[in-house]
């Protein structure tokens, strides 16, 4: 009697959603898995997907990965972050209450098993349970709002935007990048491999050179320059880069260093290997004075004073050894940071001549010592304008980047504020995710044409004539405080950034709502329909000045009713550098 055959179950067709859905997922997990392995990771196979009980709660876990006696329980999504982030809530605060337990549990359990062969055949031997730093990372392909981030503790957020940025910096400089990986982590250095092991809280390393006072490099009272010689390795592992759109807050710290060019760094990378020579070109940089000392020829401690003095009244240039204390991002680059990461951990066919001479060849440094007086906000204004000092004389900086400095130099500028403006309008409203904030977002509107050529006449608060700026339209009694040279209300000035947020978005949701939504979408030289693009913006932007001018500014309703017929405008009549016209034919139709 022939056998029964068991017909086999035919696997669900899924939808052409549900494939794009799996397609997404499948690349922000190769995303993430690739950032650790240029940084040095090793991913445990056989973790996804599997459910089991902790603590009497069940759960799975995405990836885990390992580096040294560094832990990551690593979590992907790509729906609503909010909803997903609260089921995790219960799992995570038990693995964060007692880290330890939790590791004792990942030894144990049968369906983890990868990481008790890795943790008894790498681990075990080299770290105490004690010495290891367990964290848990959660990658979101959407925006986490403020208000769910706070309802976690110790959860390290790799959002999307920090996701790119650590994609660029690793796939570059590989496993150099490990220093700023590990402040993103929140892991100090002293507390990384082998590190924790050391019986004192740091360590420090000593180097030649000399002191520069004041009166020899003009630079203001108490600002001193030390110059010395220090190897590529031990730069690297103290070296960091106020880069643009890096992981810190942008809105806090100005980032406008450009990212590491790969073709650069590879041109450097296969210079050092075939001439071994180390470039000549000086490094400069800012560097932590309460992360150094200085000492003189008879090995005496020179005390650096608050107001920026060195011992006893150094008024020549002096030879000097310079303890640096060995700890990650305490020496700023502001110029080489391609000369310095030429010399990184890589995986290329010159990493083994470079692994030679990262140790060994030392590089020129001027270094800038800052006052303790000196605010950061000081600081950081002194590294920016020097930055564009120096790159001017060698190239033309982009717009974009000059914007940058501006926003962090001199926050009351129009650029600066027309900066915010820009922010907040892509937060919300009708331009709500359509403007450009980190480099690599694709089709998006570029910031540097409509902040200097839309928003800056707009916003203008130093004309005192002139009738068609938001500034004239404000009622605000103290406004004239933002015109005072050294004003530093910034309250006020959030006060102005609001205002004129929300009369530019009044009359962009007319718009909007009068337009075909195909046409309110991001233009592209492929797309016939899209109107979104900098001169469209440009040109609305001109439209509100002439209302403010002729005393029209109005509610949404109201502009709504005179714009009921702008679906039939010919709007691509105008070029690109047009917009003033486009706005005045524009008001001239319809208001």
């Amino acid at each position: 009697m022939a056998k029964k055959t068991t017909p086999k179950k035919k696997s669900k067709k899924l939808s052409p959603e549900e494939l794009a859905q799996k397609k997404e997922q499948r690349y922000q997990e190769k995303e993430i898995r690739d950032i650790m392995k240029n940084v040095g990771f090793h991913r445990l196979p056989y973790i996804d997907g599997k459910q089991f009980i902790f603590d009497k709660r069940t759960s799975e876990m995405d990836d885990i990965f390992i580096k040294d006696n560094v832990i990551l329980i690593t979590e992907y999504t790509i729906g609503a972050p909010g909803t997903h982030l609260l089921k995790k809530k219960v799992f995570y605060d038990k693995i964060l209450e007692d880290k330890k337990a939790f590791i004792d549990f990942l030894i144990s359990e049968e369906k983890l098993k990868s990481f008790s062969e890795y943790y008894n055949s790498t681990i075990k031997d080299k770290y105490t349970k004690n010495e290891l730093q367990l964290k848990v990372i959660y990658c979101s392909k959407k925006t986490i709002s403020d208000e769910h981030k706070k309802l976690v503790n110790e959860i390290i957020f790799f959002d999307y935007h920090i996701v790119q940025y650590f994609k660029s910096l690793t796939k570059t400089i590989k496993r150099s990048s490990k220093y700023e990986f590990l402040e993103f982590l929140k892991i100090p250095f002293e507390k990384f491999g082998v590190n924790i092991k050391n019986s004192s809280s740091t360590t420090t390393h000593t180097f030649t050179g000399n002191i520069l006072p004041e009166e020899k490099s003009k630079f203001e009272e108490g600002y001193k320059i030390v110059s010395f010689y220090i190897d590529a390795d031990s730069l690297l592992r103290r070296s960091y880069v106020l880069r643009q759109n890096g992981w810190k807050d942008i809105e806090n710290i100005g980032h406008y260093q450009r990212m590491l060019e790969t073709a650069k760094i590879n041109g450097m990378r296969k210079y050092l290997a075939e001439q071994k020579r180390v470039f000549i070109n000086n490094i400069i940089a800012t560097i932590q004075t309460d992360k150094i000392q200085l000492i003189d020829n008879e090995e005496k401690v020179l005390e650096i004073k608050d107001n920026g003095d060195i011992g006893d009244d150094l008024h020549d240039v002096s030879p000097t050894k310079i303890k640096i204390e060995d700890s990650c991002n305490i020496i700023g680059l502001i110029d080489g940071q391609h000369r310095t990461f030429a010399y990184h951990e890589g995986d290329d066919p010159y990493e083994s001549k470079i692994a030679e001479l990262r140790n060994v060849q030392n590089l020129l440094v001027t270094g800038i010592l800052f006052p303790k007086t000196v605010s950061e906000k000081k600081k950081l204004d002194f590294e920016a304008k020097l930055f564009l000092e120096i790159n001017n004389n060698q190239k033309n900086v982009p717009s974009h980047v000059v914007q940058e400095i501006q926003v962090l130099t001199n926050p009351f500028s129009t650029i600066a504020i027309g900066k915010k403006i820009l922010v907040k309008l892509n937060q919300s409203g009708p331009l709500s995710n359509t403007i450009e904030q980190y480099w690599y977002e694709k089709g998006k509107l570029k910031t540097a044409s409509i902040v200097s050529y839309g928003l800056k006449p707009l916003i203008k608060i130093e004309d005192i004539k002139a009738k068609d700026s938001l500034f004239y339209l404000w009622t605000n009694s103290e406004k004239d405080k933002l015109k005072f040279k050294n004003s530093d209300d910034f309250d006020l000035l959030t006060k102005y950034i609001e205002f004129s947020s929300e009369k530019i978005r009044d009359l962009l949701i007319a718009f909007k709502s009068k337009l075909d939504s195909k046409k309110w979408t991001t233009f592209t030289p492929s797309t016939k329909d899209g109107l979104l693009s900098v001169s469209f913006i440009n040109g609305i932007l001109n439209v509100l000045r002439l209302l403010i001018e002729n005393n029209k500014v109005d509610t949404v309703e109201n502009y709504k009713i005179k714009l009921d017929k702008i679906d039939s405008f010919n709007f691509k009549q105008f070029k690109s550098s047009q917009y003033r016209k486009l706005g005045e034919k524009i008001y001239k139709n319809h208001f």
